[in-house]
């Protein structure tokens, strides 16, 4: 049998022009379906009304976390109601990525950073570029993390590993909420960002893209008067599954703090998907006890006891498995997506005259 990387190599040449060309790009889309932001302190005041204000845009923190386990579950509660079957039902999912080194994903995190940086000139702003935020990176907390050793944080069911391009420092804000390891008075990044907008005349973005492999489902959290069954389930696709950052353009700082300008933060609101395929993906193993409930309902309805076999539970654990090349491509082809059409929203709303 073919190695699983030539056999990946061999779909992605059959395919890859043909997904391509049948996925519409999503910067061909209004980019004001993908992004939305708020303005802080303003209640509800949109960032678009106040981005034609920033000539100048720094990148000044980009955080790339690439999900590498995912896990969802659903669940019934048990309720009364006679006549029926309202005993519960619970399901669980678990999905982990198999085939990527960590070094093809910090090679991914920097391609990515460079596009980002190329695609907001295009788009009609003034980009900072790395080379001149050397001061900055000295004065803020960063984490500790490299491509040998990554930092890996779970949240929400999902367990990532994060990246910030070579040269550039992994930190994190209180806006990262748990994805990072700042607490909610570790206010020293959020200011450095702030002083450093006002130091480089321009608006400060911070972006954090999540790259997720698999979509996940889930029935939720039912009540069994509505529903019997628990379900979940997921199949391979490659997105930037979410993305959030701070957005701060300060008119002076003094005194720790900014004044004037404008702050606030805008996030994803919708994934933006590759059509790229990039793996496979193989049950590992299953657990339920469909047949045991079956016989003990059986039994304990002859003898006048109802839901005897208690609570319906089901467990799958798969793995996705992939190669280097194959993840690089897709993953790199959903970045590309999101920056695009992410600078399609900076140009959109152009800097004022």
């Amino acid at each position: 049998m073919a190695p699983l990387r030539l056999v990946l190599a061999a779909a992605l040449a059959l395919f890859m022009h043909a997904a391509a060309a049948q996925a519409p790009a999503a910067g061909e889309t209004d980019p004001d379906t993908f992004f939305k932001g708020r303005m802080g302190g303003t209640f509800g005041k949109n960032i678009i009304e106040v981005m034609p204000s920033a000539r100048r845009v720094a990148v000044a923190a980009f955080r790339v976390a690439f999900v590498t386990d995912n896990s969802v579950s659903a669940q019934v509660r048990g309720s009364y109601l006679p006549g029926r079957d309202t005993s519960g039902a619970s399901s669980s999912l678990y999905v982990a990525l198999k085939g990527v080194d960590p070094r093809t994903m910090q090679a991914i995190a920097d391609k990515a950073y460079a596009d980002l940086l190329v695609q907001l000139a295009a788009s009609g702003r003034e980009v900072v570029p790395q080379s001149e935020m050397s001061e900055f990176f000295a004065s803020v907390n960063a984490t500790p993390s490299d491509a040998a050793r990554p930092y890996s944080k779970a949240h929400n069911g999902q367990t990532a590993s994060f990246f910030s391009p070579t040269g550039m420092p992994l930190l994190f804000t209180h806006f990262d909420g748990g994805w990072g390891d700042r607490g909610a008075f570790d206010l020293n990044n959020y200011r450095r960002l702030e002083e450093y907008s006002f130091k480089w005349k321009a608006a400060v973005i911070a972006p954090l893209l999540v790259v997720n492999f698999a979509r996940m489902s889930t029935s939720g959290n039912q009540s069994g008067l509505m529903s019997r069954t628990a379900e979940t389930g997921a199949e391979l696709s490659m997105s930037v599954a979410a993305l959030q950052s701070l957005y701060s353009r300060a008119d002076e700082f003094r005194n720790g703090m900014a004044m004037g300008g404008d702050g606030g933060g805008f996030s994803l609101a919708v994934p933006i998907a590759s059509p790229l395929p990039f793996g496979t993906m193989e049950k590992t193993a299953q657990e339920n006890n469909t047949a045991v409930k079956g016989i003990f309902d059986v039994l304990g309805k002859a003898a006048g006891l109802a839901n005897a076999g208690g609570s319906a539970r089901s467990s799958s654990r798969y793995v996705a498995e992939t190669s280097d090349t194959a993840y690089a491509a897709a993953a790199q082809d959903a970045l590309h997506r999101m920056s695009t059409t992410l600078a399609g929203w900076f140009k959109k709303y152009p800097p004022a005259n």
